[in-house]
């Protein structure tokens, strides 16, 4: 096994793509989260002439706006009518976020299997690492190593109402359905309303295993906390994400006129949504109580929004009964009736919650609009866990 680790390494995991397009293999399948025009373009003539006399199939995600209409266009028009190019989406928020590159001949295959996606950041430039086999298909334990990664390409690829083929009308209809944007838009959160007449892609939704329950209790003491509510029935403990629709006091500067100040940058969760779930925002264990303000607690957090970190102040109001998210970035990407979604992500990395703004008039928005089950006193907000 070899390690092709970058941006420092010699050969990084573009160099080894391109080098294997140039050489005489019979297949090359692939399975990755996103792909971008930045990517395609470093491999796009060597995969096209590759597509003239072996076969080829990737199969792409759309989640997340992480896959371009710039990519998807490249990709198809160097395959052309010799290779297969398959969109995986599942229409419940479970990612699709593979990165596995195969090649094969009759007597020999190589799997690159690690972080890097087709774009130019995950073959070049980013912090990527991959762990590159050869396999040896004149030995039987060689063989079944590459059935098995055969056997999870089949399946991704053949998923009923999963996995669709590309071609020119699903592309458009992609871009009406609001999973690929182009890569000039991207970085907008929303793009208004679709103008499809069909509302709901073909795509299927598809239940998974869920994930082991986490534990963060242990043994040390802790000193004293304030008190909190027990989570609310019917809300599993292992729940990830949280969902809740945005209202006035979310969105924009408040009052502007003289005399005045623009409001907080805060968006407002009830004390009953936090209450409801509390493990989910660590609450109470993370914070700590402001000394200047007895009873006010703090936990600063990282957020992934928009491709970007940004630093979020999470704290409580006792004499206001509420729990505020501080941040001038995530209250000003948000409008009236959008959803806010946050997903609490696995310890490690260099943020604690994915968060995403759903505007009205998208699929993504109906979808969550179901989860948002709970009502709260006095408000039109609503809010989820699931």
């Amino acid at each position: 096994m070899q390690v092709l680790h970058q941006p420092g390494d010699e050969r990084r995991l573009g160099d080894w793509l391109k080098e294997s397009l140039d050489a005489d293999w019979s297949q090359f399948r692939a399975a990755v989260a996103f792909v971008k025009r930045s990517g395609v373009k470093h491999i796009s003539d060597r995969l096209a002439a590759f597509a003239k006399t072996a076969h080829v199939e990737i199969i792409v995600g759309v989640d997340h706006q992480g896959t371009s209409h710039e990519g998807l266009e490249a990709l198809l028009a160097a395959v052309s009518s010799n290779g297969r190019i398959v969109v995986y989406h599942n229409r419940l928020p479970h990612t699709f976020h593979p990165k596995l590159y195969l090649f094969k001949s009759a007597h020999h295959a190589e799997v690159a299997i690690g972080s890097g996606n087709l774009t130019e950041g995950g073959l070049f430039t980013n912090y990527e690492v991959s762990a590159l086999l050869r396999l040896d298909l004149s030995d039987p334990t060689d063989v079944r190593r590459l059935q098995t990664v055969e056997r999870m390409l089949d399946r991704w690829s053949t998923a009923p109402n999963l996995a669709l083929d590309l071609d020119d009308q699903l592309l458009a209809r992609l871009m009406e359905w609001q999973l690929v944007s182009t890569e000039a838009r991207a970085s907008s959160l929303r793009h208004g309303s679709s103008t499809t007449t069909e509302r709901d892609p073909p795509f299927a939704s598809a239940g998974v295993r869920a994930a082991p329950a986490v534990d963060r209790r242990s043994g040390a003491a802790r000193p004293a906390s304030p008190p909190t509510a027990a989570p609310a029935p019917g809300i599993a403990s292992s729940a990830n994400c949280f969902v809740m629709t945005l209202q006035q006091t979310d969105v924009g500067v408040g009052q502007a006129s003289d005399g005045t100040s623009k409001r907080s940058p805060e968006i407002f969760i009830p004390l009953v949504a936090r209450n409801a779930h509390p493990s989910f925002w660590f609450w109470p264990d993370d914070f700590t109580e402001d000394p200047a303000k007895p009873g006010k607690f703090d936990r600063q957090a990282t957020i992934q929004l928009a491709g970007t970190s940004v630093r979020v102040n999470m704290m409580t109001w006792p004499d206001r009964r509420d729990f505020r998210l501080r941040s001038g970035p995530l209250r000003s990407a948000g409008e009236i009736g959008d959803i806010l979604r946050i997903e609490k992500v696995a310890p490690g990395l260099r943020f604690d919650y994915y968060v995403e703004i759903i505007p009205p008039g998208t699929i993504a928005h109906d979808h969550h609009l179901r989860l948002c089950t709970e009502t709260v006193r006095n408000s039109k907000k609503r809010y989820g866990y699931f």
